[in-house]
């Protein structure tokens, strides 16, 4: 799954996103070959998520208000 984050007024696309893989070697490929490589004229960055944040019960509690829902994709 991608996740492309855009600007809310605009729709535009910031630059940045993030994708999820269900096999941990498909990540560690996309990793090796893609980071430093260029999409259009823009440089790939890549890093692994920190997804110790992202446990059921953390999502569960931030689903409150609209500040906290901001960290379900940070």
């Amino acid at each position: 799954m991608a996740k492309v984050v855009r600007d809310k007024l605009t729709h535009k696309s910031k630059g940045y996103g993030f994708v999820s893989f269900l096999d941990p070697f498909d990540a560690a490929k996309a990793m090796r070959e893609m980071n430093g490589k260029y999409i259009g004229n823009r440089p790939v960055k890549i890093s692994k998520g920190k997804w110790e944040d992202r446990s059921i019960d953390v999502v569960k509690k931030k689903k409150g208000g609209k500040k906290n829902k901001k960290h379900l994709f940070s």
